[in-house]
């Protein structure tokens, strides 16, 4: 980077246009900028940055405005710099956001940050942007480095590394991460910070799941299973040798040892229920063979019943056949009658139809036609062969007709055309005649408004002093306000930062106290979840214990059910056993033997009770005794599975009841809340922390800012006065000119000697200035606000005048051209009107001669396409009447045909007549209904003769009646016993499943929680290392610092190169890896500066050292920075390099060396500039810069350059 020619005006200390030509300074190497405190030294390098970057060095960007005071208004601030970066030739022109006049009116209006940036290329200058982020990017992507970099390397602030000499690592930090960027480190250290309180929750949550699961195991297992494991007794085989296992220190083969014992009981009460199992089936099987039996013996019995019953039926069963029969027959004649009754419905449809067809077309028909037989079908006929050819001679005519309708809409047309163009002739004619007139009154507007805008100029000018004078005075007051302000805020502040360390002691202790009580937060946030498990498992708990009672209820309701269905169904049994012989004699028939006696005859068969059970009866009400068996076994599943989870619940409330757990959830969420709320507040203490030290240094800035404020405003002040009275006494001088007036303007001498008059009282009226002016015929007596109302006035009536001027000039060509397009006109619509009555004639013409032949053609009617329409119609009414008359007599004939073959199948099918046939006929459904009668009649003649033959039905008959009840009341028994066992296995079985749950749950749990305590345990070494709190670092150096530390290490590095000439041997700087004294930070190493002093050999701290030995060791490592930070941004060179003050601490010898390392630094082109007030280098350096301070501003002048 190198600067060529620097330009700047209306910016910082310097009213006008200065130019700085760096090319013509650099022809020395080494050039010195000097001028007196204030002058505007600083300046120039705030506007070289400003228009390399849109901003100025530290705590100056934050002013409010860097325009100039002392410039004009009406000037505004603009830097251009002509400089190369990277061989490439730039321009770049900015302008800092101000306030200038308003254009209209009074007051200010802001004006926006401006840049414009052009390439010297192919021997001109091409634009690149006018962007301000474009240029910014343009601009830090060739340098290589930020506007903060920048500035500390290209212009080496002193002060600012005087206090980075004796600085503490914490500030040492704070600049070195302004220019090195060391983000990523910061945010590793902040993310392995936050992994570790991560990891940290994880393996917590995941240990406490792995806690509930085993305890939820002891739950599932029952007192009774663990306490036998943990005795080792014999009864439980599986757990031999095991009764050492606890679940805290071996939770998984403590679970897998209850697990096999719990197996062990499942094998044990399955082996007694098969052996119950195999017992209750053969119980089973004895009754089934006797309940078989005495089915058998109620089938027989009942089959003999049902043969007498049927052969009572024998007569019915033999109408039911005939009437079928008959049916069947009469099937073959019904569709012939219903053809005939059809034919019959058409005949006389058809004559209706005829009848119709002829009234309608009697109208058209000759006198002679109703008394011939044959002529309703010939006549009709003729006459519409008649109308046919009549239609097709006038259909020819249609097209003429379609014509006479074209030529009559044209006629009309041409009419309205012709009115229209008499109408247009008419108007043009009478706009011609007024024009004239109107031409002559605009030109005389048009010289009027021309007139009022040649005065404009000098009206504003003197619109524009007066308004000046008066914001002069204004201005006035407001600085003497603002100057007794400024005394008062200087106490003010003085006062603030008197108080402000203690501020920041006391924050500084509250914040501390407040990060010791936020350390408790994982635990009481661990705390509260553990009392959130026992209160939903309390809550649980009395849920299941109202769920296993209702449980227990239902399952008794349940027992006693199945018990009451079982009486039942064994009552319903023994009662239909005992009425057998009755249910056998409803198989009884007349003719086939009993199956008990065999005898084929019944005399006296036994009749069966109202109230006898069935067959059916008794089968329901064993499907009902198994389904409340069914019903009762899931019910005692269910209560197994809740007493299960009812244990498990009550082992994990640790004995609480719900209101104590409810209390100790309550007290955690409270302490918790406490906690968090005391953490909630860190950040805002910290924040105010900050707030303290950034008010601190706030307040330095004020008071600062404040003494320059107060310089700053006194010289504004001088300066209006002397501004006020150049304006007062150039607007009275104008007053006072003779012949000030135009000749040309209306101002009379009354008015003239009102001027004067006011000027005189001006010069007494208490030092306020006045302005006046007659320019254009305005008067203004300097009286304040009238004189720049009666100004606003006369411009604003000057610009409204002038402002017509071209609306004007427009209204007068537009009359003009008006003109001559309505000559124009007139001739157009002449020429068209002559045409238009030409045509009207020729379509008169031909309307005539067609509507002369179309009248003739239509006849009667009103138009050829009427008559053609009546002549469609009646045609189409003869031909309807042929139609239908000829379809009646087919009808007729037809009909006969079909009555005749009706006769000859009803005589076929054996009836006497058409009659007889309809009256044997018979529905389908009818049919249906005596042939499922006569099916069924037959069905249980053959199921009867097939049960009365059954051998095993015989054979059953003749066996005695076995004894059911006695049977059925050892096999209840047996299923009880039964029933009870199969309960216990459920149980058992359940209790295994739910602990093989539980053992894969809970490995599952310590698998995962193994690897989190693993991950923590990394995670904890990893944040402590990185930070600096690990006792393995042994320097308490994060990671951060330790990035920083290299960096600062480099720098030292490289500026020994020059404090070891400079110090004459003396001074080196070393890197110190401790922390500084003091710090009580557990982190921080890694940012120690030392001074090695080589004539004692002792290490010394820098704040040691005197104020010349102290400018040189900074100003050494603030070369060494710049050196480090330009081979960090690439390695970009730095053409020109700014050293500000410090030069007045050091003595001859000591800036000899001093000047003899900055003589070096221009190896390779670079040129130096000193910054600095110091007398003597004036004699030493030849080139020079020099600032010139007055009252009005400063400026620049070269001196010692060719």
């Amino acid at each position: 980077m190198r600067p060529h020619r620097l330009s700047l005006t209306a910016f910082g200390s310097f009213p006008g246009s200065e130019t700085v030509d760096f090319d013509a300074l650099a022809e020395a190497g080494l050039f010195l900028v000097h001028g007196p405190t204030g002058a505007g030294k600083t300046t120039i390098l705030d506007a070289l940055c400003f228009a390399l970057y849109g901003q100025v060095p530290g705590q100056r960007n934050s002013a409010r405005s860097l325009r100039c005071d002392h410039a004009p208004p009406s000037v505004g601030p603009s830097v251009t710099l002509e400089v190369s970066l990277r061989g490439r030739l730039f321009r770049i022109q900015r302008s800092p956001s101000w306030h200038r006049p308003k254009l209209r009116g009074t007051g200010f209006t802001q004006e926006n940050s401006k840049v414009v940036v052009a390439e010297w290329r192919d021997s001109a200058w091409h634009g690149l942007t006018t962007r301000l982020d474009e240029a910014g990017d343009l601009v830090g992507g060739l340098l290589g480095m930020n506007a903060d970099q920048f500035c500390q390397v290209a212009m080496l602030p002193q002060g600012d590394f005087a206090k980075f000499l004796r600085a503490d690592g914490e500030d040492r930090a704070k600049l070195l991460e302004r220019l090195f960027t060391v983000k990523v480190f910061t945010q590793a250290e902040s993310w392995l910070a936050e992994h570790r309180k991560l990891a940290w929750r994880e393996s917590q949550e995941l240990r406490q799941e792995v806690d509930f699961a085993v305890k939820r195991v002891e739950e599932a297992a029952g007192p009774t299973l663990t306490t036998t494991l943990a005795t080792g007794a014999p009864s439980c085989t599986s757990a031999e040798g095991v009764g050492g296992l606890s679940p805290d220190s071996d939770p998984l083969g403590w679970a897998g040892a209850l697990l096999e014992a719990a197996r062990a009981v499942v094998v044990r009460v399955e082996r007694e229920q098969a052996a119950a199992g195999e017992a209750v089936r053969e119980a089973r099987v004895r009754f089934e063979r006797a309940a078989a039996l005495a089915d058998r013996q109620r089938r027989h019995a009942e089959a003999l019943t049902l043969r007498r019953t049927l052969d009572e039926r024998a007569d019915e069963r033999a109408d039911l056949q005939a009437i079928l029969d008959d049916a069947a027959r009469a099937d073959r004649v019904l569709p012939l009658i219903t053809a005939a009754r059809q034919r019959a419905e058409a005949a006389t449809k058809a004559r209706t139809l005829a009848a119709d067809a002829l009234a309608r077309a009697r109208p058209l028909l000759t006198a002679t036609s109703h008394e011939d037989a044959g002529s309703p079908v010939t006549e009709p006929a003729a006459l519409e062969r008649r109308r046919q050819d009549e239609i097709g001679r006038l259909s020819e005519l249609l097209t003429e007709e379609a014509r006479l309708s074209v030529v009559r809409r044209d006629l009309l047309r041409v009419e309205s055309e012709l009115a229209e163009l008499v109408r247009t002739d008419e108007a043009v004619a009478a706009r011609l005649a007024v024009l004239p007139g109107l031409i002559e009154q605009a030109e005389g507007r048009l010289a009027e408004a021309r007139m009022d805008a040649a005065r404009i100029p000098a009206a504003r000018a003197v619109r524009d002093a007066a308004a000046h004078l008066i914001e002069i005075d204004g201005e006035l007051a407001r600085l003497a306000v603002e100057l007794d302000a400024l005394a008062q805020r200087e106490a003010e502040v003085a006062a603030a930062e008197a108080e402000l360390p203690g501020r920041i002691a006391d924050a500084g202790a509250a914040l501390a106290g407040i990060r010791a009580e936020a350390a408790a937060i994982p635990a009481a946030a661990a705390s509260l979840d553990a009392a959130r498990t026992a209160l939903e498992a309390t809550h649980r708990r009395e849920a299941l214990a109202a769920e296993l009672e209702e449980a227990v209820a239902a399952h008794q309701v349940l027992v006693d059910h199945a018990q009451n269905l079982r009486e039942r169904w064994l009552d319903l049994r023994q009662a239909r056993i005992d009425g057998m012989a009755a249910e056998l004699a409803r198989d009884l028939t007349d003719g086939q033997p009993c199956a008990v006696c065999g005898s084929d005859h019944h005399p006296h068969p036994a009749s069966p009770a109202p109230s006898a059970p069935s067959a059916d009866d008794e089968h329901e009400a064993e499907n009902a005794h198994e389904a409340a068996l069914a019903d009762r076994e899931a019910a005692e599943r269910r209560l197994a599975s809740l007493d299960s989870r009812h244990a498990d619940a009550a082992a994990a409330t640790a004995g609480l009841d719900i209101d104590t757990a409810e209390a100790h959830v309550l007290l955690a969420e409270q302490e918790l809340a406490r906690l968090q709320a005391v953490a909630d507040r860190e950040p805002a203490l910290a924040a105010a922390l900050d707030r303290v030290e950034a008010e601190r240094e706030r307040v330095r800035d004020q008071a600062r800012e404040i003494a320059e404020s107060l310089v700053a405003d006194r010289t504004h002040h001088r300066h209006l006065e002397a501004e006020r009275t150049r304006l007062h006494d150039r607007l009275t001088h104008t007053a006072d000119r003779p012949g000030g007036a135009d000749p040309g303007t209306d101002v009379t001498g009354a008015r003239m000697d009102d001027l004067r008059s006011g000027l005189d009282g001006a010069g007494t009226d208490g030092g306020r200035a006045r302005t006046h002016g007659d320019d254009d015929g305005i008067d203004f007596g300097l009286d304040g606000a009238s004189v720049l109302a009666e100004a606003e006035s006369e411009v604003r009536r000057l610009e409204a005048s002038a402002a017509a001027e071209p609306g004007l000039a427009e209204e007068a060509a537009g009359l003009g051209r008006e003109r001559l397009e309505l000559e124009e006109r007139g001739r157009r619509v002449a020429g068209r009107l002559a045409a238009c009555k030409t045509r009207h004639e020729e379509l008169s013409g031909d309307a005539g001669r067609l509507s002369a032949r179309l009248d003739a053609a239509r006849g009667d009617d009103a138009t050829l396409t009427d008559r053609l329409n009546r002549l469609s119609d009646e045609a189409e009414l003869l031909r309807e009447a042929v139609e239908a008359t000829q379809a009646a007599t087919a009808a007729r004939e037809e009909l006969a045909r079909a009555r005749l073959v009706v006769e000859e199948a009803a005589a076929e099918a054996g009836f006497g007549d058409v009659a007889e046939a309809e009256a044997a006929y018979r529905s389908g459904a009818e049919r249906e209904r005596k042939a499922e009668v006569l099916r069924r009649l037959d069905d249980e003649h053959a199921a009867v003769t097939g049960v009365l033959a059954d051998p095993e039905l015989v054979a059953a008959a003749a066996e005695p009646v076995p004894d059911l009840a006695g049977i059925r009341g050892e096999r209840d028994g047996l299923e009880e016993a039964y029933t009870r066992l199969s309960s216990e296995r459920d149980r058992a079985a359940a209790r295994a499943r739910r602990l093989e749950e539980l053992c894969g749950e809970l490995t599952a749990r310590i698998e995962r929680w193994r690897p989190a305590a693993e991950r923590h345990r990394l995670a904890e070494r990893m944040a402590a290392l990185a930070s600096g709190t690990s006792g393995d670092n042994q320097w308490n150096m994060s990671l951060s610092s330790f990035v920083l530390g290299e960096r600062l290490r480099q720098v030292v590095d490289a500026a020994n190169e020059r404090l070891d000439h400079m110090s004459g041997g003396r001074y080196l700087l070393r890197h110190d890896l401790r922390k500084t004294a003091g710090s009580r930070a557990r982190a921080g190493g890694g940012l120690g500066l030392r001074v090695a002093d080589g004539w004692t050999g002792v290490d010394r701290d820098p704040a040691t050292l005197s104020g010349g030995e102290g400018f040189i060791t900074s100003l050494a490592l603030a070369l060494g920075l710049a050196d480090v930070v330009t081979a960090e941004a690439g390695g970009a060179e730095l053409g020109t390099l700014f050293v500000d003050e410090g030069f007045g601490t050091l003595d001859e010898d000591t800036l000899d060396g001093v000047l003899d390392i900055l003589d070096g630094l221009r190896d390779g082109g670079r040129a130096v500039g000193i910054v600095s007030h110091v007398s003597e280098l004036r004699s030493r350096i030849t080139a020079q810069l020099k600032v010139t301070k007055t009252r009005t501003g400063s400026t620049l002048a070269a001196v010692g350059v060719g």
